[in-house]
């Protein structure tokens, strides 16, 4: 189709698109995303351990943390305290494109240009001593002991993250499970992805735990 065709429906159909913006970027997406911070939470509140979490990803803010992963409280919207976290998982885009897609809607589903992520941070500022060079090598050594990791799927970030890609998930299956109101069940890839990370997840607190003993952590400021 030309451009010419293209601006001919857009502006017959001008009503209709701005409709449907309204409602894919209110309901749909508030729905849509609400359940997949819903699958998430399901399944990290089954790890043997205390987790500190946010899940709102309406909001760009889907995050879960170990307790143990702290070494004071902290509030994510108060960046000074997240210093003295050491790592967090996220859930994320992949990104490295330059054209991005408008909508994480888009993201979920197969595309051109950009697919969802489990994100592994191991947080550079939440440890003492830790010189970019001294950084680079460390997390390079460590992505070599581990090789499980990139086994499970997982993709190394050379600034010290790892992450697992998200299959696309089915468009009828959404469909239908959102006209019955059942979005849960359209997302297994989610599920699948985040028992996944379940299995790294022991191999991950060994880093943690590595880059702890090597750099220290940043120490609770006191008044």
């Amino acid at each position: 189709m030309s451009n010419v065709n293209a601006a001919k429906l857009i502006i017959e159909n001008i009503q209709l698109l701005e409709q449907a913006r309204n409602l894919l970027e209110g309901e749909l997406s508030e729905k849509f995303l609400n359940a997949v911070d819903t699958v998430i939470k399901q399944s990290v509140d089954n790890f043997d351990e205390d987790i500190i979490a946010e899940y709102n990803f309406y909001e760009d803010e889907t995050w879960f943390l170990p307790a143990k992963w702290q070494k004071a409280p902290f509030k994510p919207e108060d960046s000074k305290t997240w210093k003295y976290v050491c790592a967090f998982y996220e859930l994320a885009n992949e990104g490295g494109n330059d054209d991005v897609n408008h909508w994480w809607l888009s993201v979920f589903f197969k595309n051109d240009l950009d697919r969802m992520t489990f994100n592994f941070v191991l947080w550079k500022n939440g440890f003492n001593k830790a010189s970019t060079k001294d950084w680079k090598e460390f997390v390079a050594k460590i992505n070599q002991d581990y090789p499980q990791i990139e086994q499970l799927g997982f993709k190394f970030n050379p600034e010290g993250n790892w992450y697992l890609p998200i299959a696309s998930l089915d468009k009828q299956a959404v469909i239908e499970n959102y006209e019955r109101d059942t979005l849960d069940d359209a997302l297994t890839p989610i599920t699948d992805a985040l028992n996944t990370l379940k299995q790294a997840h022991p191999y991950f607190d060994q880093i943690v735990q590595a880059a702890i003993a090597k750099f220290g952590r940043v120490e609770e400021e006191t008044v």
